[in-house]
């Protein structure tokens, strides 16, 4: 019997044309600032990775909206590299 499905929904704010998020190998696309994906529960955690590469002093923000127990938000100010990247794992 397959497991239910759980729906995720991912949220980014990022006005830089060179910024990219994945879910595990999934490049997230952002419709209007969101993507909601099923996922099968695993044994092995989902990884969200992302980048951003633009002018220093761009702001910008990436969020695990539901589920509620893996809910995540990260903001950030691009610094002097005008570079910046990061990883969340988790299970559902």
């Amino acid at each position: 019997m397959a497991a239910k499905k759980v729906r995720v929904v991912l949220k980014a704010k990022a006005s830089s044309s060179f910024f990219r998020a994945y879910l595990d190998e999934r490049r997230l696309r952002f419709e209007e600032g969101e993507e909601a994906l099923d996922l099968e529960p695993k044994d092995l955690d989902y990884v969200l990775t992302w980048f951003i590469r633009d002018v220093p002093g761009t702001k910008y923000g990436i969020q695990v909206e539901e589920p509620e127990r893996v809910r995540m938000t990260y903001a950030a100010t691009l610094d002097a590299s005008g570079k910046d990247a990061g990883i969340y794992w988790f299970k559902i």
